[in-house]
Protein backbone atom coordinates (compact mmCIF):
# COMPACT_ATOMS: atom_id res chain seq x y z
CA UNK A 1 0.00 0.00 0.00
CA UNK A 2 1.22 3.58 -1.23
CA UNK A 3 2.60 5.62 2.00
CA UNK A 4 1.02 8.43 2.78
CA UNK A 5 3.53 10.46 4.22
CA UNK A 6 6.67 11.02 2.45
CA UNK A 7 10.04 13.22 3.85
CA UNK A 8 10.76 14.35 0.09
CA UNK A 9 7.92 15.53 -2.53
CA UNK A 10 8.82 16.45 -5.86
CA UNK A 11 5.97 17.83 -8.46
CA UNK A 12 7.03 17.52 -11.51
CA UNK A 13 9.62 14.48 -13.34
CA UNK A 14 11.32 16.10 -15.73
CA UNK A 15 14.92 16.40 -15.95
CA UNK A 16 14.82 18.50 -12.96
CA UNK A 17 12.92 16.37 -10.47
CA UNK A 18 14.33 13.39 -11.70
CA UNK A 19 18.30 14.35 -10.95
CA UNK A 20 17.19 16.10 -7.49
CA UNK A 21 15.56 12.72 -6.58
CA UNK A 22 18.68 10.65 -7.44
CA UNK A 23 21.15 13.16 -5.73
CA UNK A 24 18.74 12.91 -2.95
CA UNK A 25 19.42 9.32 -2.76
CA UNK A 26 22.57 9.19 -3.29
CA UNK A 27 23.66 11.91 -0.29
CA UNK A 28 20.71 10.22 2.17
CA UNK A 29 19.97 7.15 1.03
CA UNK A 30 17.12 6.45 3.52
CA UNK A 31 14.97 9.17 2.71
CA UNK A 32 11.39 8.51 1.08
CA UNK A 33 10.98 10.63 -1.79
CA UNK A 34 7.46 10.52 -4.00
CA UNK A 35 7.70 11.88 -7.55
CA UNK A 36 4.69 13.20 -9.10
CA UNK A 37 4.37 13.32 -13.18
CA UNK A 38 1.73 14.13 -15.79
CA UNK A 39 3.55 11.61 -18.39
CA UNK A 40 4.00 8.09 -18.53
CA UNK A 41 7.00 6.26 -19.73
CA UNK A 42 8.22 5.25 -22.14
CA UNK A 43 9.06 8.50 -23.11
CA UNK A 44 9.60 9.46 -26.75
CA UNK A 45 13.71 10.02 -27.80
CA UNK A 46 14.72 12.47 -29.87
CA UNK A 47 11.15 14.74 -30.00
CA UNK A 48 10.35 15.05 -26.50
CA UNK A 49 12.50 18.04 -25.20
CA UNK A 50 15.21 20.54 -25.66
CA UNK A 51 17.74 21.17 -23.63
CA UNK A 52 20.05 18.71 -24.98
CA UNK A 53 23.72 20.53 -24.87
CA UNK A 54 25.89 20.49 -21.17
CA UNK A 55 28.53 23.03 -20.47
CA UNK A 56 30.81 22.11 -17.81
CA UNK A 57 28.74 22.37 -15.03
CA UNK A 58 26.20 20.83 -16.23
CA UNK A 59 28.51 17.60 -17.31
CA UNK A 60 30.18 17.47 -13.43
CA UNK A 61 26.56 17.62 -12.05
CA UNK A 62 25.17 14.74 -14.23
CA UNK A 63 28.76 13.04 -14.71
CA UNK A 64 30.50 12.83 -11.28
CA UNK A 65 27.81 14.50 -8.34
CA UNK A 66 25.00 12.31 -10.15
CA UNK A 67 27.22 9.32 -10.70
CA UNK A 68 26.29 8.45 -14.38
CA UNK A 69 29.84 9.06 -16.39
CA UNK A 70 30.00 5.62 -18.13
CA UNK A 71 26.12 5.71 -18.71
CA UNK A 72 26.72 9.25 -20.34
CA UNK A 73 29.24 7.96 -22.66
CA UNK A 74 27.70 4.58 -23.75
CA UNK A 75 24.19 6.03 -24.54
CA UNK A 76 24.88 10.17 -25.68
CA UNK A 77 27.52 12.16 -27.61
CA UNK A 78 30.43 13.80 -26.24
CA UNK A 79 30.79 17.06 -27.51
CA UNK A 80 32.70 19.31 -29.72
CA UNK A 81 32.29 22.52 -27.47
CA UNK A 82 29.95 25.28 -28.85
CA UNK A 83 30.58 26.57 -32.21
CA UNK A 84 29.80 29.88 -34.02
CA UNK A 85 29.33 30.83 -37.70
CA UNK A 86 28.93 34.36 -37.96
CA UNK A 87 28.99 36.82 -40.61
CA UNK A 88 27.56 37.32 -44.11
CA UNK A 89 24.83 34.63 -44.46
CA UNK A 90 23.87 34.96 -48.06
CA UNK A 91 27.48 34.00 -49.82
CA UNK A 92 29.25 31.14 -49.28
CA UNK A 93 29.35 29.12 -45.85
CA UNK A 94 32.85 28.77 -46.02
CA UNK A 95 33.43 32.62 -46.15
CA UNK A 96 31.79 33.35 -43.03
CA UNK A 97 34.34 33.50 -39.61
CA UNK A 98 34.54 30.71 -37.58
CA UNK A 99 35.01 30.41 -33.75
CA UNK A 100 35.05 27.03 -32.30
CA UNK A 101 37.50 23.77 -31.81
CA UNK A 102 39.13 21.47 -33.59
CA UNK A 103 39.33 18.48 -31.11
CA UNK A 104 37.84 17.41 -28.22
CA UNK A 105 38.33 18.86 -24.79
CA UNK A 106 41.43 16.78 -23.06
CA UNK A 107 40.40 17.89 -19.54
CA UNK A 108 36.43 17.27 -19.44
CA UNK A 109 34.04 15.91 -21.66
CA UNK A 110 30.85 17.76 -21.96
CA UNK A 111 27.58 16.14 -23.64
CA UNK A 112 24.80 16.67 -26.30
CA UNK A 113 21.75 14.77 -24.40
CA UNK A 114 18.64 13.41 -25.80
CA UNK A 115 16.29 14.65 -23.28
CA UNK A 116 13.72 11.51 -24.03
CA UNK A 117 16.38 8.98 -23.65
CA UNK A 118 17.69 10.59 -20.46
CA UNK A 119 14.41 10.96 -18.72
CA UNK A 120 13.01 7.38 -19.11
CA UNK A 121 16.66 6.25 -17.84
CA UNK A 122 16.51 8.40 -15.06
CA UNK A 123 13.15 7.04 -13.93
CA UNK A 124 14.26 3.39 -14.35
CA UNK A 125 17.12 4.49 -12.04
CA UNK A 126 15.18 6.43 -9.65
CA UNK A 127 12.37 3.32 -8.64
CA UNK A 128 15.16 1.14 -8.54
CA UNK A 129 16.86 3.13 -5.55
CA UNK A 130 13.53 3.36 -3.86
CA UNK A 131 11.78 6.56 -5.06
CA UNK A 132 7.85 6.54 -5.79
CA UNK A 133 7.31 7.43 -9.07
CA UNK A 134 3.39 8.28 -9.84
CA UNK A 135 2.80 8.80 -13.20
CA UNK A 136 -0.24 10.02 -15.65
CA UNK A 137 -1.28 12.62 -12.31
CA UNK A 138 -1.79 16.33 -12.55
CA UNK A 139 -0.98 18.25 -9.36
CA UNK A 140 -4.05 20.23 -8.72
CA UNK A 141 -2.99 22.25 -5.47
CA UNK A 142 -0.47 22.57 -2.70
CA UNK A 143 -1.19 23.56 0.82
CA UNK A 144 1.58 24.86 2.51
CA UNK A 145 1.96 24.66 6.38
CA UNK A 146 4.63 26.81 8.75
CA UNK A 147 6.96 24.55 10.58
CA UNK A 148 6.65 21.94 11.82
CA UNK A 149 3.63 20.47 9.79
CA UNK A 150 4.04 18.57 6.76
CA UNK A 151 2.67 20.04 3.31
CA UNK A 152 -0.58 18.80 1.42
CA UNK A 153 -0.13 17.81 -1.80
CA UNK A 154 -3.68 17.29 -4.03
CA UNK A 155 -3.66 15.43 -7.42
CA UNK A 156 -5.78 13.35 -9.33
CA UNK A 157 -5.03 10.52 -11.64
CA UNK A 158 -5.95 9.94 -15.77
CA UNK A 159 -9.61 10.04 -15.98
CA UNK A 160 -10.37 9.57 -12.72
CA UNK A 161 -11.80 13.34 -10.85
CA UNK A 162 -11.03 11.94 -7.67
CA UNK A 163 -8.84 14.22 -5.56
CA UNK A 164 -5.90 12.43 -4.17
CA UNK A 165 -3.73 13.61 -1.14
CA UNK A 166 -0.64 13.22 0.01
CA UNK A 167 2.31 14.89 2.48
CA UNK A 168 5.52 15.85 2.60
CA UNK A 169 7.87 17.41 4.89
CA UNK A 170 10.08 19.05 1.72
CA UNK A 171 7.59 20.04 -1.07
CA UNK A 172 9.43 20.65 -4.46
CA UNK A 173 8.09 22.60 -7.43
CA UNK A 174 9.82 20.81 -10.78
CA UNK A 175 6.42 21.61 -12.73
CA UNK A 176 8.50 23.67 -15.57
CA UNK A 177 6.76 26.59 -17.16
CA UNK A 178 3.82 26.50 -15.25
CA UNK A 179 5.59 27.97 -11.91
CA UNK A 180 2.63 26.92 -9.54
CA UNK A 181 4.61 27.62 -6.80
CA UNK A 182 5.61 30.96 -7.65
CA UNK A 183 2.66 32.59 -9.18
CA UNK A 184 0.88 31.17 -5.94
CA UNK A 185 2.73 32.62 -3.76
CA UNK A 186 3.51 35.95 -6.08
CA UNK A 187 6.69 35.36 -6.52
CA UNK A 188 7.00 35.43 -10.47
CA UNK A 189 9.14 38.01 -12.10
CA UNK A 190 9.33 38.52 -15.61
CA UNK A 191 12.57 39.26 -17.43
CA UNK A 192 13.23 40.76 -20.72
CA UNK A 193 10.34 40.32 -23.26
CA UNK A 194 11.76 40.70 -26.16
CA UNK A 195 12.95 37.14 -26.97
CA UNK A 196 11.24 33.96 -28.42
CA UNK A 197 11.93 30.99 -30.20
CA UNK A 198 10.94 28.00 -31.92
CA UNK A 199 12.56 24.64 -32.26
CA UNK A 200 11.92 21.21 -34.49
CA UNK A 201 13.70 17.70 -34.87
CA UNK A 202 14.97 16.62 -38.14
CA UNK A 203 15.55 12.58 -38.58
CA UNK A 204 19.16 12.58 -39.72
CA UNK A 205 22.09 13.96 -38.34
CA UNK A 206 22.57 17.46 -40.27
CA UNK A 207 26.28 18.45 -40.49
CA UNK A 208 27.50 22.07 -41.51
CA UNK A 209 30.42 20.15 -42.87
CA UNK A 210 28.07 19.40 -45.74
CA UNK A 211 27.28 23.22 -46.32
CA UNK A 212 30.81 23.74 -47.69
CA UNK A 213 32.40 21.90 -51.01
CA UNK A 214 34.86 18.76 -50.45
CA UNK A 215 36.93 21.38 -52.88
CA UNK A 216 37.50 24.04 -49.94
CA UNK A 217 40.34 21.55 -48.40
CA UNK A 218 41.58 24.75 -46.04
CA UNK A 219 38.03 24.79 -44.54
CA UNK A 220 37.78 21.26 -43.48
CA UNK A 221 41.46 20.08 -42.58
CA UNK A 222 41.19 23.36 -39.58
CA UNK A 223 38.73 20.84 -37.83
CA UNK A 224 40.23 17.41 -38.89
CA UNK A 225 38.14 14.16 -39.17
CA UNK A 226 34.70 15.85 -40.44
CA UNK A 227 33.75 16.36 -36.43
CA UNK A 228 32.09 19.64 -36.49
CA UNK A 229 28.53 18.06 -36.22
CA UNK A 230 30.21 17.50 -32.54
CA UNK A 231 29.67 20.72 -31.28
CA UNK A 232 26.54 22.67 -30.85
CA UNK A 233 26.13 24.96 -33.84
CA UNK A 234 25.11 28.37 -34.09
CA UNK A 235 24.17 30.62 -37.17
CA UNK A 236 24.55 33.90 -35.93
CA UNK A 237 22.86 36.82 -37.68
CA UNK A 238 21.36 40.70 -36.83
CA UNK A 239 19.11 39.57 -33.71
CA UNK A 240 19.08 35.64 -33.99
CA UNK A 241 20.83 32.47 -34.00
CA UNK A 242 20.11 29.37 -34.97
CA UNK A 243 21.18 26.03 -32.78
CA UNK A 244 22.24 22.70 -34.63
CA UNK A 245 22.54 19.76 -32.19
CA UNK A 246 23.10 16.57 -33.00
CA UNK A 247 21.64 13.41 -30.95
CA UNK A 248 22.73 10.00 -30.33
CA UNK A 249 19.48 8.77 -31.62
CA UNK A 250 20.75 10.05 -35.13
CA UNK A 251 18.02 13.07 -34.88
CA UNK A 252 19.29 16.60 -34.97
CA UNK A 253 17.85 19.57 -32.77
CA UNK A 254 16.84 22.88 -35.00
CA UNK A 255 15.89 25.90 -33.07
CA UNK A 256 15.40 29.93 -34.13
CA UNK A 257 15.83 32.34 -31.54
CA UNK A 258 15.67 35.51 -32.01
CA UNK A 259 15.25 39.07 -30.23
CA UNK A 260 11.58 40.41 -31.15
CA UNK A 261 12.30 43.95 -31.84
CA UNK A 262 14.40 42.79 -35.08
CA UNK A 263 12.22 39.71 -36.10
CA UNK A 264 8.98 39.75 -34.24
CA UNK A 265 7.80 35.51 -33.48
CA UNK A 266 4.97 36.32 -35.94
CA UNK A 267 7.16 36.04 -38.57
CA UNK A 268 8.50 32.08 -37.72
CA UNK A 269 6.22 31.21 -35.34
CA UNK A 270 4.93 27.86 -37.50
CA UNK A 271 6.77 25.37 -39.43
CA UNK A 272 6.02 26.86 -42.87
CA UNK A 273 6.97 30.37 -41.53
CA UNK A 274 10.03 29.31 -40.05
CA UNK A 275 11.37 27.57 -43.01
CA UNK A 276 10.82 30.19 -44.82
CA UNK A 277 12.03 32.94 -42.45
CA UNK A 278 15.65 30.19 -43.00
CA UNK A 279 15.23 30.70 -46.68
CA UNK A 280 15.91 34.62 -46.46
CA UNK A 281 17.95 34.61 -43.46
CA UNK A 282 19.83 31.41 -43.96
CA UNK A 283 19.50 30.05 -47.40
CA UNK A 284 22.20 27.43 -46.65
CA UNK A 285 20.56 25.61 -44.43
CA UNK A 286 16.98 26.25 -46.09
CA UNK A 287 18.36 24.38 -49.49
CA UNK A 288 19.70 21.53 -47.20
CA UNK A 289 16.45 21.04 -45.78
CA UNK A 290 14.61 21.43 -48.65
CA UNK A 291 11.45 18.38 -49.00
CA UNK A 292 12.31 17.32 -45.31
CA UNK A 293 9.63 17.35 -42.59
CA UNK A 294 9.88 17.81 -39.39
CA UNK A 295 9.58 15.30 -36.45
CA UNK A 296 8.35 17.96 -34.49
CA UNK A 297 7.37 21.84 -33.83
CA UNK A 298 7.49 23.28 -30.54
CA UNK A 299 7.84 27.34 -30.18
CA UNK A 300 8.54 29.58 -27.06
CA UNK A 301 7.53 33.10 -27.05
CA UNK A 302 8.90 35.36 -24.17
CA UNK A 303 10.38 32.81 -22.72
CA UNK A 304 13.06 34.85 -20.34
CA UNK A 305 11.67 35.11 -16.61
CA UNK A 306 13.21 35.05 -13.06
CA UNK A 307 11.62 35.34 -9.41
CA UNK A 308 11.98 36.75 -6.25
CA UNK A 309 12.91 33.45 -4.10
CA UNK A 310 13.41 29.96 -4.97
CA UNK A 311 13.62 28.24 -1.42
CA UNK A 312 12.39 28.80 1.52
CA UNK A 313 12.70 28.15 5.65
CA UNK A 314 9.63 26.21 5.62
CA UNK A 315 10.73 23.78 3.50
CA UNK A 316 9.65 24.20 0.13
CA UNK A 317 11.90 25.36 -3.29
CA UNK A 318 11.75 25.33 -6.56
CA UNK A 319 14.01 24.26 -9.54
CA UNK A 320 14.34 24.05 -13.31
CA UNK A 321 12.26 25.98 -15.48
CA UNK A 322 9.68 26.47 -12.22
CA UNK A 323 12.35 28.49 -10.56
CA UNK A 324 13.95 30.60 -13.70
CA UNK A 325 15.09 30.75 -17.32
CA UNK A 326 17.47 33.59 -18.43
CA UNK A 327 17.74 32.48 -22.11
CA UNK A 328 18.60 29.41 -24.00
CA UNK A 329 22.05 30.57 -25.32
CA UNK A 330 25.64 29.04 -23.52
CA UNK A 331 22.84 26.62 -22.38
CA UNK A 332 22.61 27.58 -18.55
CA UNK A 333 19.05 25.81 -17.96
CA UNK A 334 21.22 22.61 -17.32
CA UNK A 335 23.61 24.64 -15.32
CA UNK A 336 20.51 26.27 -13.36
CA UNK A 337 19.31 22.66 -12.78
CA UNK A 338 22.29 21.57 -11.01
CA UNK A 339 23.01 24.98 -9.38
CA UNK A 340 19.36 24.56 -7.22
CA UNK A 341 19.46 20.94 -7.02
CA UNK A 342 22.71 21.25 -5.34
CA UNK A 343 21.41 24.06 -2.88
CA UNK A 344 18.19 22.20 -2.29
CA UNK A 345 20.22 19.37 -1.47
CA UNK A 346 22.02 21.14 0.77
CA UNK A 347 19.49 22.52 2.76
CA UNK A 348 17.50 19.37 2.94
CA UNK A 349 20.39 17.76 4.41
CA UNK A 350 20.42 20.72 7.14
CA UNK A 351 17.18 20.36 7.61
CA UNK A 352 16.95 16.75 8.67
CA UNK A 353 20.21 17.10 11.26
CA UNK A 354 18.28 20.31 12.84
CA UNK A 355 21.20 23.21 11.22
CA UNK A 356 19.07 24.78 8.75
CA UNK A 357 19.06 28.09 9.33
CA UNK A 358 17.20 31.93 7.51
CA UNK A 359 20.59 32.99 7.37
CA UNK A 360 21.56 29.87 5.19
CA UNK A 361 18.35 29.77 3.32
CA UNK A 362 19.05 33.72 2.39
CA UNK A 363 22.43 33.18 1.01
CA UNK A 364 21.43 29.94 -0.93
CA UNK A 365 18.58 32.76 -2.79
CA UNK A 366 21.22 35.19 -3.38
CA UNK A 367 23.61 33.13 -4.78
CA UNK A 368 21.12 31.46 -7.03
CA UNK A 369 19.23 34.73 -7.98
CA UNK A 370 22.82 36.43 -8.48
CA UNK A 371 24.05 33.61 -11.07
CA UNK A 372 20.89 33.22 -12.78
CA UNK A 373 19.74 37.08 -13.57
CA UNK A 374 23.53 37.80 -13.82
CA UNK A 375 23.63 35.00 -16.76
CA UNK A 376 20.14 37.11 -18.43
CA UNK A 377 21.90 39.98 -18.82
CA UNK A 378 24.86 38.80 -20.05
CA UNK A 379 23.37 36.44 -22.95
CA UNK A 380 21.14 39.27 -23.62
CA UNK A 381 23.59 41.47 -24.91
CA UNK A 382 24.81 38.82 -27.40
CA UNK A 383 21.79 39.73 -29.33
CA UNK A 384 23.48 43.18 -29.96
CA UNK A 385 26.69 41.44 -31.16
CA UNK A 386 25.98 38.68 -33.70
CA UNK A 387 25.75 40.76 -36.37
CA UNK A 388 29.74 41.94 -36.05
CA UNK A 389 31.99 38.73 -36.13
CA UNK A 390 34.58 40.51 -34.41
CA UNK A 391 32.24 41.84 -31.61
CA UNK A 392 30.95 38.59 -31.08
CA UNK A 393 34.22 36.77 -30.93
CA UNK A 394 35.81 38.94 -28.40
CA UNK A 395 32.84 38.97 -26.34
CA UNK A 396 32.80 35.73 -26.66
CA UNK A 397 36.26 35.14 -25.37
CA UNK A 398 35.61 37.23 -22.52
CA UNK A 399 32.32 35.44 -21.66
CA UNK A 400 34.55 32.15 -21.38
CA UNK A 401 37.53 33.73 -19.26
CA UNK A 402 34.76 35.22 -16.84
CA UNK A 403 32.61 32.23 -16.74
CA UNK A 404 34.92 29.83 -15.77
CA UNK A 405 36.31 32.67 -13.48
CA UNK A 406 33.15 33.60 -11.73
CA UNK A 407 31.29 30.61 -11.32
CA UNK A 408 32.59 27.60 -12.52
CA UNK A 409 35.24 26.76 -10.24
CA UNK A 410 33.15 27.88 -7.20
CA UNK A 411 30.10 24.89 -8.08
CA UNK A 412 32.81 22.41 -9.24
CA UNK A 413 33.88 22.58 -5.44
CA UNK A 414 30.33 23.20 -3.72
CA UNK A 415 30.53 20.06 -2.46
CA UNK A 416 33.24 20.82 -0.07
CA UNK A 417 32.26 24.67 -0.13
CA UNK A 418 28.72 24.20 1.20
CA UNK A 419 26.24 27.35 0.91
CA UNK A 420 28.32 29.48 3.37
CA UNK A 421 31.59 28.69 1.42
CA UNK A 422 29.95 30.06 -1.80
CA UNK A 423 28.47 33.13 -0.53
CA UNK A 424 31.88 34.23 0.93
CA UNK A 425 33.46 33.86 -2.18
CA UNK A 426 30.74 35.60 -4.11
CA UNK A 427 31.08 38.51 -1.44
CA UNK A 428 35.01 38.90 -1.44
CA UNK A 429 36.52 41.57 -3.12
CA UNK A 430 38.15 39.47 -5.55
CA UNK A 431 34.68 38.53 -6.78
CA UNK A 432 33.13 42.06 -6.29
CA UNK A 433 36.42 43.12 -8.68
CA UNK A 434 35.34 41.04 -11.02
CA UNK A 435 31.48 42.00 -11.25
CA UNK A 436 32.85 45.72 -11.67
CA UNK A 437 34.90 44.32 -14.28
CA UNK A 438 32.52 42.64 -15.97
CA UNK A 439 29.56 45.46 -15.49
CA UNK A 440 32.41 47.67 -17.50
CA UNK A 441 32.91 45.37 -19.91
CA UNK A 442 29.36 44.46 -21.04
CA UNK A 443 28.84 48.20 -21.64
CA UNK A 444 32.03 48.11 -23.83
CA UNK A 445 30.92 45.18 -26.40
CA UNK A 446 27.38 47.06 -27.00
CA UNK A 447 29.22 50.56 -27.73
CA UNK A 448 31.58 48.81 -29.84
CA UNK A 449 28.85 47.13 -32.00
CA UNK A 450 26.82 50.14 -32.23
CA UNK A 451 30.30 52.38 -33.15
CA UNK A 452 32.18 49.65 -34.89
CA UNK A 453 33.54 50.58 -38.74
CA UNK A 454 34.38 46.67 -39.31
CA UNK A 455 37.83 47.50 -39.46
CA UNK A 456 38.96 44.53 -37.47
CA UNK A 457 38.49 40.91 -38.96
CA UNK A 458 39.23 37.20 -38.25
CA UNK A 459 38.74 33.87 -40.33
CA UNK A 460 38.96 30.94 -37.55
CA UNK A 461 39.39 30.84 -34.05
CA UNK A 462 40.23 27.81 -31.51
CA UNK A 463 39.26 29.35 -28.24
CA UNK A 464 41.21 26.50 -26.15
CA UNK A 465 44.22 27.21 -28.11
CA UNK A 466 44.60 30.63 -26.35
CA UNK A 467 47.03 30.75 -23.70
CA UNK A 468 45.65 33.06 -21.20
CA UNK A 469 41.76 31.08 -21.28
CA UNK A 470 43.88 27.51 -21.22
CA UNK A 471 45.26 28.65 -17.98
CA UNK A 472 41.76 30.13 -16.43
CA UNK A 473 40.31 26.53 -17.60
CA UNK A 474 43.03 24.69 -16.01
CA UNK A 475 42.56 26.70 -12.61
CA UNK A 476 38.76 26.44 -12.50
CA UNK A 477 38.26 22.92 -13.29
CA UNK A 478 40.24 21.42 -10.72
CA UNK A 479 38.31 20.09 -7.56
CA UNK A 480 38.95 19.59 -4.21
CA UNK A 481 40.48 22.75 -3.32
CA UNK A 482 39.84 24.55 -0.07
CA UNK A 483 38.46 28.13 0.37
CA UNK A 484 41.93 29.74 0.23
CA UNK A 485 43.07 28.04 -2.55
CA UNK A 486 39.96 29.21 -4.75
CA UNK A 487 40.53 32.63 -3.72
CA UNK A 488 43.93 32.43 -4.38
CA UNK A 489 43.42 31.14 -7.90
CA UNK A 490 40.49 33.56 -7.97
CA UNK A 491 43.23 36.02 -7.79
CA UNK A 492 45.31 34.66 -10.94
CA UNK A 493 41.92 34.97 -13.02
CA UNK A 494 40.74 38.05 -12.22
CA UNK A 495 44.76 39.53 -13.20
CA UNK A 496 44.37 37.38 -16.37
CA UNK A 497 40.66 38.82 -16.97
CA UNK A 498 42.22 42.40 -16.52
CA UNK A 499 45.00 41.69 -19.45
CA UNK A 500 42.36 40.41 -21.59
CA UNK A 501 40.26 43.98 -20.91
CA UNK A 502 42.66 45.50 -21.80
CA UNK A 503 43.56 43.59 -25.07
CA UNK A 504 39.77 43.62 -26.20
CA UNK A 505 40.04 47.65 -25.62
CA UNK A 506 42.72 48.21 -27.80
CA UNK A 507 40.49 46.01 -30.73
CA UNK A 508 37.42 48.21 -30.07
CA UNK A 509 39.52 51.30 -30.29
CA UNK A 510 41.59 50.11 -33.26
CA UNK A 511 37.65 49.50 -34.95
CA UNK A 512 36.20 52.62 -33.80
CA UNK A 513 38.26 55.47 -32.99
CA UNK A 514 42.00 54.59 -34.28
CA UNK A 515 43.29 57.83 -33.81
CA UNK A 516 42.70 57.80 -30.22
CA UNK A 517 45.39 54.83 -30.13
CA UNK A 518 47.67 58.05 -29.99
CA UNK A 519 45.72 58.90 -26.11
CA UNK A 520 46.77 55.51 -25.21
CA UNK A 521 50.03 55.31 -22.75
CA UNK A 522 53.06 53.47 -23.75
CA UNK A 523 53.66 50.96 -22.88
CA UNK A 524 50.21 50.36 -21.62
CA UNK A 525 48.72 49.58 -18.34
CA UNK A 526 44.81 51.30 -17.68
CA UNK A 527 42.08 51.29 -15.13
CA UNK A 528 40.58 47.98 -16.53
CA UNK A 529 37.83 48.87 -14.66
CA UNK A 530 37.24 51.77 -16.43
CA UNK A 531 37.15 51.10 -19.71
CA UNK A 532 34.70 52.78 -22.54
CA UNK A 533 34.53 54.59 -25.80
CA UNK A 534 33.80 57.12 -24.71
CA UNK A 535 36.96 59.26 -24.93
CA UNK A 536 35.76 62.50 -23.02
CA UNK A 537 35.43 60.58 -20.18
CA UNK A 538 38.65 58.56 -19.86
CA UNK A 539 40.09 60.81 -17.59
CA UNK A 540 37.46 61.85 -15.27
CA UNK A 541 36.43 58.25 -14.77
CA UNK A 542 40.17 57.40 -13.90
CA UNK A 543 41.33 55.03 -16.86
CA UNK A 544 44.66 56.56 -16.53
CA UNK A 545 44.91 55.80 -12.83
CA UNK A 546 45.62 51.76 -12.26
CA UNK A 547 44.63 50.58 -9.35
CA UNK A 548 47.14 47.86 -9.70
CA UNK A 549 50.55 47.39 -10.26
CA UNK A 550 51.58 47.29 -13.68
CA UNK A 551 51.92 43.81 -15.68
CA UNK A 552 53.33 42.18 -18.83
CA UNK A 553 50.66 41.65 -20.87
CA UNK A 554 52.31 39.73 -23.84
CA UNK A 555 50.64 36.47 -22.18
CA UNK A 556 47.43 37.90 -23.36
CA UNK A 557 47.77 40.49 -26.02
CA UNK A 558 50.35 39.29 -28.40
CA UNK A 559 48.40 35.76 -28.83
CA UNK A 560 44.81 36.99 -28.84
CA UNK A 561 45.62 39.96 -31.64
CA UNK A 562 47.37 37.26 -33.82
CA UNK A 563 44.33 36.13 -34.41
CA UNK A 564 42.53 39.04 -36.17
CA UNK A 565 43.15 41.17 -39.24
CA UNK A 566 43.85 44.70 -38.07
CA UNK A 567 44.49 47.56 -40.67
CA UNK A 568 46.39 50.06 -38.92
CA UNK A 569 48.81 48.01 -36.08
CA UNK A 570 47.80 49.06 -32.60
CA UNK A 571 51.60 47.76 -30.88
CA UNK A 572 54.48 48.33 -31.49
CA UNK A 573 56.19 45.76 -31.43
CA UNK A 574 56.59 45.08 -27.57
CA UNK A 575 57.34 48.66 -26.71
CA UNK A 576 53.38 48.84 -26.18
CA UNK A 577 53.58 46.23 -23.50
CA UNK A 578 54.41 46.10 -19.84
CA UNK A 579 57.49 44.60 -19.41
CA UNK A 580 58.29 42.53 -16.21
CA UNK A 581 60.50 44.19 -13.79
Amino acid sequence: MRPNTYDVAICGAGVAGLTLARQLKLKMPDISIVLFDRLVAPLPEATFKVGESTLYRAAYYLDSVLQLKDYLENNHLIKLGLRYFLGNSQGQFHERSEIGLSEFDPLRNTYQIDRGRLENDLRKLNVESGVELIENCFVRDVQLSDNPKEHAIFYSQGDNKEINTCKAHWVIDAMGRRRFLQKKLGLAEPNDQRFSAVWFRIGEIVDVSSLVPSSQTQWHERVPNNIRYYSTNHLCGKGYWIWLIALASGHTSIGIVTNEEVHPFKGYHTYELAYQWLEKHEPMLALHLKGKQPEDFKKMPKYSYSSAQVFSINRWGCTGEAATFPDPLFSPGMDLIAYANTSLTHLIELDFEGKMSQETVDKANRSYLKTSDGASDKLHNFYFCFANPTVMAAKYIWHVASLLSMNVGLFLNYGSLGIDGIDRLQNSLIWERFSQLSFRMEQLFLDWAAKSTRQVSFEFIDYWKLPFLIEVRSLNLTLNKSEESLMQDGLTCLEICEELAQAIFLLAVADTMPKMRAKLPTPLWINACAISLEPDNWEREGLFKPESKPRDLRRVMETLHSYFQIPEPILAKTGDLVKKS
